[in-house]
């Protein structure tokens, strides 16, 4: 299945920001996130399905929680995503 990962910058923005995403009807898996993903070798992301990626983002932009990356995964691979 096709997904969005949110990377946050720490695991009380990934809460934020899934708050954000709950109260707007989508639903969220908070995951930990890869060293690949990050710089620093640790840190959180948020599932989101490919059909909420557009309503998550309007969400996001609206509350001033914006994810630190965004991530496209299909087939186990991952594309970083131009904010």
């Amino acid at each position: 299945m096709n997904h969005y990962l949110f990377l946050a910058r720490s695991i009380t923005h990934a809460q934020e920001m899934a708050r954000v995403l709950e109260q707007s009807g989508i639903r969220v898996k908070t995951r930990r996130a890869g060293a690949g993903m990050t710089e620093r070798g640790c840190g959180y992301s948020l599932e989101i399905s490919e059909n909420s990626f557009s309503q998550a983002m309007e969400a996001l932009k609206e509350s001033g929680k914006l994810p630190v990356k965004i991530f496209f995964v299909t087939n186990n691979r991952r594309q970083e995503v131009a904010l």
